[in-house]
């Protein structure tokens, strides 16, 4: 750009509905709950906010713009050849040998230098390297063998651990098994490789598949592999090429089969069938004849015959479709296994209101249904553009269905509706929806229009292209049932520009440009040199800020996890190094808010305990500046984030552990609580707090009409029964415990007995029952 003295922006068939839906998300974020969330994205998954929606329009542009695909555009084709085959067969043993090398390294200090990363990034960009220089020629070409490559990374990385052998395990422990994660993560049960959760990995692979089927057929229907008797066919790199091509397809579906995703395999089943009779029907048919069987038929055969041989031996996620399957048959053709005829009692057990998942607990297909419900209150109530971006964690708990309660997910916070259009439906309102699925919809229909028109005359590109659009769709599919993580969206906004290069969309001869010379002359003069010089300086502390910030992000999660772990004196020095890297990010100055709390508490605790008089007044003055500091922090986060539950709820956990050593904190507490349940007026577990803390307050009425409420909201809240009876028995008596309201009294008791019937003996409340009067 500054070369060439012009600014210069291609024009694609997207502009006028990427332009729109920007318009739209900008709008949704200056009128947010939470413009400040609606800006960075959601913290811990920035992925979705405006600024990672401007990169990545921002890639689809640069794409388009500066990476001009001359063998496409010329004609030659979307040829995807690999000659150096032993270059990527290095790759992959460096990336093995570096795994290895960075298990056995340790980084003695916490948020310290991080040796370990070091070493697996050095490790990662080797490989990677090493697999770029067996890349064929061609800007597409290159594009899609990275993505495949990297691809089959994961794969390898995440396929063991379906064996109890997971990679990671011996990163960061040293022993390759699946230790190392807790009852949440069950490798072995559902795989997620490097992406963190089943469902993210599903949908990756879901995008891959397609690809790699149109670019082994691509390889079979233009005769580069011929099949003779006399198998000279393995001399040809085209075969081996093949070959890595059909590994990859098995592996990458095999892979999808074991993260058990329902979604992402549904994609699978929908997209690959189309996809492959399209093929059938436009461009074999016409050629078939009974004599003539191509090879490109026999690979479309064999293609559809793995779809249902590999979850038969593998299994598949679908309970209806077990008996379609090997365990499925020799589960129902066993012998049942012998019992004892002798009947023993069993207690019956209390009935759950909830139906359990694979997993234990609700099925995640009824809390989703919950959560989309959730979201269509959200835009009833948010109806033109929304909440505002990525601020769903916040909507959701002020319209979040009561029946949420009810599940063993009822404590989660919910910062996507697992639906990613009605996750732009709650939080852009209605005109960001329609812009959002414009956008989809002109592409579609960009794209698939020519391929139409030249159905029966595809050539290699328009196949690719073809192919590319089929991974769009399983996208669509997956995004239905879940939401976008980061390598999805790259997939979602890169894929259009792949097709429109592949069917020749883009003119290079038009284009937005401001230029401010006419000159063809590229030599630099010295303001040219002058902002190159500024331009590399300003990159340089864009590097220099992303690292500060993500320092800031290890001490965080450094002091987060002693604070979970009790160790707060361990975490001060974490957090506060986090806060001081970046004190804008409210996250960190919430966390150290609370941390400062029971640091300052604790001392104060101490220091009654001392008798020194220089000791005590030294304890008093460092209890009331982390005292002082906690008040400050929660009111600022709560002040600049009014609508952030979160933040409220902390400062009910700040205000709560000073009134454990002064009182006079209870009606702060009180406060903050009350705040909370507006926001979130269906929580059950708010709800609860808030009469706890009326009760706390010496309010017993309220805090009896605050707990009865709790129960309605969730029937099967054992501790809000108890504490009901306890604020019922405040009522019965007087200030020197004689009961002065029998009515009051008998409640106590019926509600004691009541839980008891419902959750079963629990030794508190018979003896309480006994003290109060009770059988």
């Amino acid at each position: 750009m500054i070369i060439r003295k012009q600014i210069r922006i291609q024009r694609t068939p997207l502009d006028i509905p990427i332009g729109l839906f920007l318009v739209s998300e900008v709008i949704s974020t200056i009128l947010s709950l939470d413009p400040h969330v609606s800006l960075w994205g959601y913290y811990s998954r920035f992925n979705g906010g405006l600024l990672s929606i401007f990169a990545y329009v921002f890639l689809y542009y640069a794409f388009v713009s500066n990476l001009r695909d001359e063998n496409t555009v010329n004609g030659n084709g979307a040829k995807f050849e690999l000659k150096k085959i032993y270059l990527f067969a290095a790759g992959i043993i460096v990336f093995t040998i570096g795994a290895l090398i960075s298990s056995q390294i340790k980084n003695p200090v916490p948020a310290g230098i991080p040796y370990q990363g070091i070493s697996t990034l050095v490790t990662v960009l080797a490989t990677f390297g090493l697999l770029m220089l067996a890349a064929p020629m061609g800007i597409i070409k290159k594009s899609l063998y990275a993505i495949l490559s990297s691809g089959f990374l994961v794969i390898l990385w995440g396929l063991p651990s379906h064996f109890g052998y997971d990679p990671t395990c011996l990163l960061f422990r040293g022993t390759l098994d699946v230790s190392c994660w807790t009852t949440d993560f069950q490798p072995k049960v559902r795989i997620f490789s490097t992406l963190g959760q089943p469902d993210w990995l599903a949908a990756y692979l879901a995008v891959l598949i397609p690809l790699t089927i149109g670019l082994l057929l691509n390889l079979v229907r233009e005769g580069k592999i011929v099949l003779d008797k006399r198998l000279s066919f393995v001399k040809n790199h085209n075969f081996w090429l093949g070959i890595l091509l059909s590994t990859f397809f098995v592996m990458s579906y095999l892979a999808l089969l074991y993260t058990q995703s329902r979604s992402a395999i549904l994609a699978v089943w929908l997209i690959i069938p189309l996809f492959l009779f399209a093929y059938g029907w436009f461009y074999i048919k016409p050629k078939l004849t009974k004599k003539n069987l191509t090879l490109d038929f026999k690979v479309t055969v064999v293609i559809f015959l793995l779809l249902g041989l590999i979850p038969f031996f593998a299994g598949q996620p679908f309970a209806q479709l077990n008996n379609f399957t090997l365990s499925g048959i020799a589960q129902r053709f066993a012998k049942p296994a012998a019992t004892d005829k002798t009947v023993k009692p069993t207690p019956t057990p209390v009935p759950s209101p909830v139906s359990s998942g694979e997993l234990g607990g609700t099925d995640s297909g009824k809390i989703r249904l919950l959560v989309w419900r959730g979201a269509i209150n959200v835009w009833l109530n948010n109806p033109i553009f929304g909440s505002g971006l990525e601020t769903y964690a916040f909507a959701y708990y002020q319209y979040r269905p009561a029946d949420h309660n009810l599940t063993s997910e009822w404590r989660y916070l919910y910062n996507k509706a697992h639906n990613e259009y009605l996750n732009y439906l709650a939080t852009t309102g209605t005109v960001g929806t329609i812009a959002y699925l414009f956008m989809i919809g002109s592409f579609i229909f960009v794209s698939v229009k020519p391929l139409y028109k030249k159905r029966r005359k595809l050539s290699a590109a328009d196949f690719l292209a073809f192919s590319l659009i089929a991974g769009y769709g399983t996208i669509l599919i997956t995004n239905f049932f879940g939401f976008s993580v980061v390598m999805i969206n790259i997939f979602f906004y890169l894929f259009p520009a792949f097709v429109f290069l592949l069917l020749g969309k883009i003119n290079y001869e038009k284009a937005y440009s401001l230029s401010l010379t006419k000159s063809e002359n590229y030599e630099l003069n010295k303001s040219q040199k002058v902002l190159i010089t500024i331009s590399l300086l300003f990159f340089l502390y864009l590097i220099y800020t992303l690292i500060s910030y993500w320092n800031a992000d290890r001490n965080y999660y450094y002091g987060m996890n002693f604070d979970r772990s009790t160790a707060y004196d361990k975490a001060y020095p974490f957090l506060k190094q986090a806060v001081s890297l970046r004190p804008s990010e409210p996250t960190f100055v919430d966390e150290s808010a609370y941390n400062n709390a029971v640091l300052g508490a604790a001392v104060l605790a101490q220091q009654a305990e001392q008798t020194d008089q220089k000791n005590q007044q030294q304890s008093q003055e460092l209890a009331r500046q982390l005292i002082d500091a906690a008040v400050s922090q929660t009111d600022q986060v709560t002040t600049e984030h009014p609508n952030n539950i979160v933040f409220w709820k902390t400062k009910v956990r700040v205000f709560y552990t000073l009134a454990q050593i002064d009182p006079s904190y209870l009606p702060q507490a009180l406060e903050a609580i009350k705040k909370s349940a507006e926001l979130a007026p269906t929580d059950a577990d708010v709800y609860y707090n808030l009469g706890i803390l009326y009760g706390q307050n010496g309010d017993s009425q309220n805090a009896v009409k605050t707990l009865e409420n709790t129960i309605k909201l969730k029937p099967d809240y054992s501790q809000a029964y108890y504490a009901l009876a306890i604020f019922y028995h405040q009522l019965a008596i007087d200030k020197d415990g004689k009961i002065i309201n029998e009515t009051y009294n008998q409640k106590a008791i019926n509600e004691l007995k009541l839980m008891i019937k419902l959750f079963g003996p629990n030794q508190q409340a018979s003896d309480a029952i006994k003290t109060w009067g009770g059988e």
